[in-house]
């Protein structure tokens, strides 16, 4: 509410103002969240990222093989079919194990949340992912929201305790929402003294015999991070007073769950869409993509190297993507300490509610914004040179951007790289025109996205 006011005086060119916000709204001070990002930050280096390469290559060419599986290919449901594969990728990074949703995905109709792949665990993994989905059914920001969300939106001061009221209330959504995450919670307890129990039987391996390679999961990485000292990672805001328990690592690992999925398969979904409906980005797409491996035979995945400089025209149709169909509508800060940005004087504790979408359709940063064009974001651009850093922040901006949000452009690279290297899309004729959205906290595709797979000669 409060942007609102800010930008209807002031404007969304007026960018000083945003540093001074992001000066005062996105400065960490909160020592444990501070020490828990500290410890999070080495799980995000390139040498890390670069060893989940191979892990996630494995799940992008299950999803290639379900598209080519799928039994109409006039009709390929995409965004389901991106989200297994999110979702298994976060399973196996961040949680130590394999959901098995990409398995035999094609042609099911079922819900994500109801085919795991089988196998040990099937049951609790069923149910996991069944609690999953129920969580991220609640997350919404509109009228069909629980009680205390939608008091939130129009008075933030009494949401926290509304909500704390309504969680004790039987049959309320804030009620089912609290029962639904604390079985979740449960559940990731039960995975974090798993991976402590894989610890164990690593350090029980023999002088003779090799030891047991250690996993790259998420979780496990946490654990290390406890036992060899567990606090601040060493970091220059790290408090050194902070020790790691089990619940920051549970409530690191559900934040990953919650955010690293339908993010990541909306924005693959959101490429792919965009670039089948414009013929001259997908010819320079596919020019730059072929360059790299020939494009006939299934050929080699790229290196962590060539992803991060290898495909220049990629990273401006991934951000021209992201800019057009901005996945985080709305981002949630509360003032450190009064300021005064625009005119207007916040006291401290103040709620700021700010629009990536509408900073993202500024004419005066984004000429022609109406327009899907990846070239605005070329180094050489005048418009990428002109353009004030603030104007494009699909991850955030400050101490409190997103964590992992290379982790989740090395998927949607990845995915794009091996999708177009077999084939070229185009829009069903069950796509529906124009599209909808729903604009919850994270924006997705009402009724999915529904495209033709033509297979390239």
């Amino acid at each position: 509410m409060l942007a609102s006011s800010i930008s209807d005086r002031e404007g969304m060119g007026s960018f000083v103002d945003c540093e001074a916000l992001t000066r005062m709204i996105y400065d960490g001070r909160d020592s444990t969240w501070s020490a828990m990002r500290s410890t999070v930050v080495p799980l995000y280096q390139p040498a890390r990222l670069a060893g989940l390469i191979p892990v996630m290559q494995s799940y992008v060419d299950t999803l290639a093989a379900n598209i080519a599986a799928c039994p109409d290919q006039d009709c390929v449901p995409f965004c389901q079919l991106s989200l297994r594969m999110a979702i298994d990728i976060i399973g196996r990074t961040a949680f130590g194990i394999e959901f098995g949703l990409s398995k035999n995905a094609a042609g099911t109709g079922s819900s994500s949340s109801e085919s795991p792949g089988g196998g040990e665990g099937e049951g609790d993994v069923r149910e996991f992912l069944r609690e999953y989905k129920r969580s991220m059914e609640f997350v919404k920001m509109d009228l069909t929201s629980s009680l205390s969300t939608i008091l939130g939106l129009f008075l933030p001061c009494v949401q926290t305790p509304c909500k704390r009221l309504l969680r004790r209330v039987p049959g309320t959504a804030d009620y089912k929402m609290d029962q639904n995450e604390r079985r979740l919670c449960s559940r990731i307890d039960a995975i974090i003294a798993g991976r402590r129990r894989d610890r164990a039987t690593r350090r029980r391996c023999g002088p003779g015999a090799a030891p047991a390679p250690a996993p790259l999961d998420f979780i496990a990485a946490l654990l290390d991070a406890m036992e060899s000292g567990g606090g601040g990672g060493g970091g220059a805001g790290a408090n050194k007073d902070f020790a790691l328990a089990d619940r920051h690592v549970r409530a690191l690992a559900y934040e990953h769950l919650i955010a690293g999925t339908k993010t990541t398969a909306f924005t693959l979904s959101s490429v792919v869409y965009l670039v089948s409906c414009h013929p001259l980005v997908e010819a320079k797409l596919l020019r730059e993509l072929d360059g790299f491996a020939p494009r006939r035979g299934r050929g080699r995945a790229p290196d962590a190297d060539e992803l991060q400089s290898g495909f220049p025209y990629l990273d401006q149709v991934i951000k021209e993507a992201m800019r057009f169909y901005v996945v985080s509508p709305l981002i949630a800060r509360q003032t450190s300490e009064r300021v005064e940005i625009g005119g207007y004087v916040l006291p401290k504790g103040a709620y700021v509610w700010l629009a990536p979408g509408v900073l993202a359709r500024d004419a005066a940063q984004f000429p022609d914004p109406e327009e899907f064009r990846p070239e605005r974001f070329a180094p050489e651009a005048e418009e990428e040179r002109a353009r004030h850093p603030y104007a494009h922040i699909p991850f955030g901006v400050g101490p409190r951007a997103c964590i992992g949000h290379k982790f989740a452009l090395q998927q949607v690279k990845l995915a794009v790289v091996e999708l177009y290297r077999r084939y070229v899309f185009r829009h069903s004729p069950s796509m529906e025109s124009p599209i909808q959205f729903d604009f919850d906290l994270v924006l997705a595709f009402r009724h999915g996205v529904k495209l033709r797979a033509i297979r390239r000669g």
